[in-house]
């Protein structure tokens, strides 16, 4: 299922939760059981505290890749682990850092046993829709560095380095203040400026500036700590 789809998904899902949230007018017995309400309870405001998430899931690339082609001819599907640590600047508004690292299948035009790895870091701010409700969508924005490195087997690695700005959707399922899980998709926009290659030791401009893409759909589990 591509993230347009997920996203659409998540969207109707918590559309549905809200509408069943409430009793409905001219019900025969509105205090009969409602999994809706069941599941969308009230839920105290998160605390402002020291916010970690951590997550994992599917991550793909395509675009430019610099002098080396195109992402898609270096990589294949991976896998991505994701941390966070930041703050609730107020119940509706966290912000903080971001960390994630992958790991990929080799595309076609590189060597079998070659390692392809990638690692962000960054900063992102979450607007949280209804932060006193168990179920939150929420929005992430980030900004921050992307590295994509290739290891062939017994030859030096090369890498390339660069900035992305990245989008994520989420609906955090709150078990209690201080506990969440929620299903995420996102994407990242990145250009590659600079890189590193078997024939040179040091950091060398990349003339090919286009613009690459990744996507990602997984799991963040949310804790809060203190507060």
């Amino acid at each position: 299922m591509k993230s347009a789809q997920i996203a659409f998904v998540l969207v109707t899902l918590v559309g549905a939760a809200t509408a069943n949230a409430r009793p409905r007018p001219g019900a025969l017995n509105n205090d009969a059981l409602d999994i809706g309400a069941a599941l969308d309870r009230d839920v105290a405001p998160t605390p402002r505290a020291l916010e970690v998430a951590i997550g994992a899931g599917y991550t793909q690339g395509v675009g430019g890749a610099g002098g080396s082609g195109s992402v898609e001819e270096l990589t294949g599907p991976g896998g991505g682990l994701e941390l966070q640590i930041g703050t609730r600047v107020v119940p509706a508004l966290s912000v903080g850092l971001y960390g994630t690292v992958a790991r990929f299948q080799h595309g076609d035009a590189i060597a079998d046993g070659t390692h392809a790895q990638a690692a962000t870091a960054g900063v992102q701010a979450a607007w949280h829709a209804r932060e006193s409700r168990a179920l939150d969508p929420w929005i992430g924005v980030g900004v921050g560095w992307r590295q994509l490195r290739l290891d062939p087997m017994g030859a030096p690695a090369s890498s390339l380095h660069g900035a992305e700005l990245r989008l994520q959707l989420g609906i955090d399922y709150r078990f209690s203040r201080r506990l969440a899980i929620a299903p995420v998709v996102g994407a990242s926009l990145a250009m590659f400026f600079a890189e590193t290659t078997a024939m040179q030791s040091g950091l060398t401009a990349v003339t090919d500036h286009r613009i690459n893409f990744y996507g990602f759909t997984g799991v963040l589990g949310r804790f809060d700590v203190g507060g």
